[in-house]
């Protein structure tokens, strides 16, 4: 199959937008996924996985496949580039860490100056510098009994070390089948890009598909059920440590362990209190931006059995978590949340044990029909 093919069974989704939102920075929730021999559910039988990337990913890594054909790269080549440029900026070509530049995290000058004199944010000549330094240093890669991942640590030379680039190379494997050999398919398909139609009558909220539920939400007042639907309107987007604003998604930031592992710091998503940041501000609510301040000066504090839809829900006895409750939907109490790095905004049942505390703060002051059963 021919690389431009892989583009033809995009379909666009728009439904009709019910709520007007402000245009945030554009979330993607678009996905590449290859076929596997059985089912997409399984592995290949030489052990990769379907790869499953966004098309500016796939953009990103069709380029760096584009430049090693263009200077002779081989195969293995290709895979340890792309297990390299996973790890390093998830695919992304206009990622800055402090000087640290593009798809492959490059700091100028490089060893011999091999990352100056060109955009490191421009994938291909990034690929062309990191290709370069492949094969100053190991000349030899193609049949060099060294893993790739130790390979690849040779030209970064990262502090991380070559444990980090390990992982990724069935997926790495996995888009070659694609887009270096051919002998692999992949559709794309986009998802939602923005916010999703949430219907919202006066108090009632209406679960949209993305929920896992089938069902009404009654806020306690016209305000608290636009919140709500702000916050459903998310569903499926990115988790992001750091991520959200009250005009939407934004990129998250890197936090030196488990969000860094997860490349937050290369989507564009929410995080915890940020989505509840962005939810309240649809209704003109200000909440301050950490789920701890959030807690201390979000709200009244309410009694967990007095909770009302709208409410914030937190975790931990020095609080880490925050989530939305959405109200008792055939008997389970529900909430709203974006929960962990590598997640999505999702809906879940209120995670009553461990450390949940036993209180709910409510931003926007009233009444309503207690739902908390």
């Amino acid at each position: 199959m021919r690389v431009k093919a892989l583009f033809a069974s995009v379909v666009l989704v728009v439904g009709a937008l019910l709520l007007v939102l402000p245009r945030p920075e554009k979330a993607e929730a678009l996905s590449c996924t290859g076929a596997a021999p059985e089912t997409t559910a399984r592995p290949a039988p030489d052990g990769s996985t379907p790869p499953d990337l966004s098309l500016p990913q796939l953009e990103v890594a069709k380029s760096i496949v584009a430049t090693a054909k263009g200077m002779a790269i081989t195969r293995r080549g290709v895979v340890i580039a792309l297990q390299i440029a996973r790890q390093e900026s998830r695919f992304e070509a206009d990622v800055v860490v402090g000087r640290a530049t593009g798809a492959f995290q490059q700091i100028a000058p490089g060893p011999d100056n091999a990352y100056t004199g060109y955009d490191r944010k421009n994938a291909s000549m990034a690929a062309k510098g990191f290709f370069t330094v492949l094969l100053a240093r190991v000349p030899g890669y193609d049949t060099d009994p060294r893993s790739n991942a130790d390979i690849g640590q040779v030209v970064q030379a990262s502090g991380a070390g070559a444990s980090k680039y390990e992982p990724w190379r069935p997926l790495a494997e996995s888009l070659a089948n694609v887009l270096y050999d051919g002998t692999a398919a992949m559709t794309c398909q986009t998802g939602q890009s923005g916010p999703r139609a949430v219907r919202a009558d006066g108090v009632d909220v209406q679960l949209p598909p993305e929920a896992g539920l089938a069902g009404t939400v009654k806020a306690p007042g016209p305000e608290t059920a636009r919140v709500l639907a702000a916050a459903l309107s998310w569903l499926g987007t990115p988790y992001a440590w750091g991520g959200g604003t009250a005009s939407g998604p934004s990129r998250g930031i890197r936090d030196g362990g488990v969000a860094d592992a997860n490349g937050d710091f290369a989507k564009v998503g929410f995080d915890c209190s940020g989505l509840m940041l962005y939810s309240y501000a649809q209704a003109g609510v200000s909440l301050p931006r950490t789920s701890r301040a959030q807690h201390a000066g979000g709200g009244a504090v309410v009694p967990w059995s007095a909770a009302l839809p709208g409410d914030l829900v937190f975790y931990g006895a020095v609080v880490h978590h925050v989530a939305m409750f959405l109200g008792v939907v055939n008997g389970v109490p529900y909430m709203v949340e974006a929960p962990q790095s590598g997640d999505v905004v999702k809906v879940s049942p209120v995670r009553t044990g461990g450390d949940f505390r036993a209180e709910v703060v409510r931003p926007i002051p009233g009444g309503g029909a207690d739902q908390h059963v």
